[in-house]
């Protein structure tokens, strides 16, 4: 994928080393340990690896092996003599085919020797001899046809729009103070933005001077639009959930961000956050500030709308709709297959990238996660939030992605909404717990969270276990685990109480043992020990002492009704 890569620094190294490995990186320990020894793992085996990592690096987007290190990122080194770390460096020329030539370094860090082997593109599929093809989907290997591999392959040849080069542009039309600003906490960021525009094929040298590739210009031109018409995103905003047109109008233009790529995801991201309100409902629920979505999944769907569109499409560009009640990050392109709806959907690690220089300079800077991780972190982080699955769709030649900003419990009463979340538990059990507050199956429980039987029946029986369910009274498929009468007591009490205190506070400002006896017709010391019970319990603050005692409401307790 590198389009000249550079030598590393000792301290570049350690630098990499702190990175997690993923697409485009991979360490391998050169020690085989027991309880009480270590010694060199077999030749062969460190052969046979190598090979297998560089061939799936080949047919992913290049990557970079590094030998001696331990899955932590900790230098361990290697006890290898000259003959055999030249084996491994041969080893992808050797062993795949077609043969593949890698550059190979020794580094010296720590007291121990590592051995880089930086693996490029290619521009076929890489076989391993006698063991197919793999590929790199994140942090794993996988096997795939070679028809497949070379179908995509084929594709980014044909209609590749970053790989070209633009015959009109110089080293002069590149920002080369933003790029060094852009690669500054990375790995390389003390080399000259001439040798990191090298390093990651954004450029490459040729007599009197450098050739630009498209990539360089979506990333740094000093004037975007020269290059790319549409390259930008453009917000809008919906005064309701649906839009309307002629005379009803109800669509509002917002900012346009028309920035190189290194500068445009921090900007978009900052007049993203400016339309991105708290959520009043998800606040009701988790008792705390909390925005209308989760920051991660939006965010990483807009990286993704950069990283992924398709830039020869010049008459469209990235739009962000955010209506009422959801918000629509809108890019141009199909998918590139293997990637399908259905394995996003499905939350399946897959990778293919129409613009794989963009994915690893953005992978590189922190800017988007290792592929394959983003979408299925976006689908977690809305699960967490109690906010619907994203929706994903792709029509007339548009990708988008949908985040909702309804949650799916928000037509629970807010008695037990609170109640539930005072009680210790799981994500997964308290979700269950609202989305069914009378009783749910194993099955229910599976769906609603995304686990196995088993995974669902260990939740389910510590809920038992606290005395938040009761066993079910005919164990076997489809058995009811039905909520306590201990815990259905206490949301009676609290659906009898607070409603009818809200409208209390709606004409009062405070609250006496007297006021409350009479509200509900209680003796003393049964006004005294639920008063005691709704302070507990968050509902209202006491002020004064036994007979001047006075309670005051809390938020917790809701909005007065009139």
């Amino acid at each position: 994928m590198t389009g000249s890569a550079l030598e590393l620094t000792a301290e570049e190294v350690r630098k990499l080393l702190r990175s997690e490995e993923g697409q485009f990186l991979e360490f391998k320990s050169l020690w085989q340990r027991d309880e009480d020894s270590k010694r060199v793992l077999d030749r062969r085996t460190v052969r046979d690896w190598v090979a297998e990592v560089a061939a799936a690096f080949a047919n992913a987007d290049g990557g970079t092996l590094v030998l001696g290190v331990d899955d932590d990122g900790t230098p361990s080194g290697h006890g290898y003599p000259e003959e055999a770390i030249l084996e491994f460096f041969a080893t992808p020329e050797r062993r795949l085919r077609p043969s593949l030539r890698c550059r190979g370094q020794r580094v010296e860090l720590d007291g121990h020797q590592l051995l880089l082997i930086e693996v490029p593109m290619c521009p076929e599929a890489v076989m391993v001899e006698g063991n197919g093809f793999p590929y790199r989907v994140g942090d794993q290997v996988r096997r795939e046809p070679q028809e497949v591999i070379n179908a995509r392959k084929e594709a980014y040849r044909r209609v590749g729009y970053e790989q070209r080069f633009a015959p009109e542009a110089s080293l002069q039309d590149l920002d080369l103070e933003l790029v060094k600003r852009f690669f500054a906490e990375s790995p390389l960021g003390d080399r000259s933005p001439e040798e990191l525009l090298q390093h990651f094929g954004l450029v490459e040298p040729r007599a009197g001077g450098y050739g630009i590739r498209n990539a360089a210009l979506l990333l740094f031109a000093r004037e975007l639009s020269r290059w790319h018409p549409r390259a930008g995103l453009r917000f809008f905003r919906v005064h309701g959930t649906e839009r309307r047109h002629g005379g009803q109008r109800n669509v509002v233009q917002g900012a346009h961000v028309e920035l190189p790529l290194a500068r445009a995801i921090a900007e978009a991201h900052r007049l993203a956050s400016q339309q991105i309100g708290r959520s009043e409902k998800l606040h009701d629920l988790f008792f705390k500030e909390t925005p209308e979505y989760p920051t991660f999944a939006w965010q990483e769907a807009i990286v993704n709308a950069y990283a992924h569109r398709d830039y020869e499409v010049q008459g469209q560009e990235i739009e962000v709709w955010f209506y009422a009640d959801r918000m629509e990050v809108r890019s141009p392109g199909a998918l590139i297959p293997p990637v399908t709806l259905e394995a996003l959907r499905a939350g399946e690690p897959v990778h293919a990238s129409r613009n794989p220089r963009l994915v690893r300079v953005l992978a590189q800077t922190g800017f988007m996660r290792e592929e394959g991780e983003g979408v299925p972190r976006i689908f977690e982080e809305m699960r967490e939030s109690f906010l619907a699955a994203p929706l994903l769709e792709f029509a007339n030649g548009v990708f988008s992605v949908t985040l909702k900003n309804e949650p799916i419990f928000s037509n629970q009463s807010a008695e037990w909404r609170q109640l539930v979340e005072g009680l210790k538990l799981s994500v997964a059990q308290r979700r269950v717990l609202l989305a069914h507050p009378d009783g749910f199956t194993n099955g229910e429980f599976q769906k609603l969270n995304d686990v196995d039987r088993d995974e669902a029946y260990r939740e389910i029986q510590e809920l038992v276990q606290l005395g938040v369910v009761e066993s079910a009274e005919k164990p076997g498929r489809g058995a009811i685990y039905r909520i306590s009468p201990e815990l259905l007591r206490r949301r009676e009490f609290l659906s009898r109480r607070l409603s009818a205190l809200r409208r209390y506070f709606a004409a009062h400002a405070r609250l006496k043992n007297a006021d409350y006896r009479a509200l509900f017709e209680l003796t003393r010391e049964a006004s005294r020990r639920e008063l005691r019970q709704l302070v507990d319990q968050g509902f209202l603050r006491m002020e004064g002492e036994r007979k001047g005692a006075e309670y005051r409401p809390l938020p917790s307790l809701g909005a007065p009704e009139i």
